[in-house]
């Protein structure tokens, strides 16, 4: 269990400094096609790699509260990391807002 949460929170944080540095990068040249590529393939490799965390995270809450082989921190913790992964979500799409408005 420990292992899925700190797995899932490491993987959303790094997804979020990628995406952050691809941004940036981006604004600084607007221009660089090869950049757009790749950014537009980080976007499908996060959004796998983290929708299979979510729903991880998801199964083991609510199966594990239907069961109630959780306790009261466990699933502070995962209901805790289940919205740090999906914090990332209206950020890729501020971002997303942004670049479109800046062409």
């Amino acid at each position: 269990m420990k292992n899925l949460i700190t797995t899932s929170k490491s993987i959303a944080f790094m997804s979020f400094i990628i995406g952050t540095i691809l941004f940036t990068l981006k604004l600084y040249n607007p221009y660089l096609s090869k950049l757009t590529i790749i950014g537009a393939l980080f976007v499908i490799v996060a959004l796998a790699i983290n929708s299979i965390l979510l729903f991880g995270l998801v199964f083991k809450l609510c199966f594990g509260m239907l069961l109630k082989t959780l306790n009261h921190e466990t699933i502070i913790q995962l209901a805790t990391t289940i919205g740090i992964v999906l914090a990332n979500i209206p950020i890729a799409i501020l971002y997303f807002y942004i670049l479109i408005e800046s062409l």
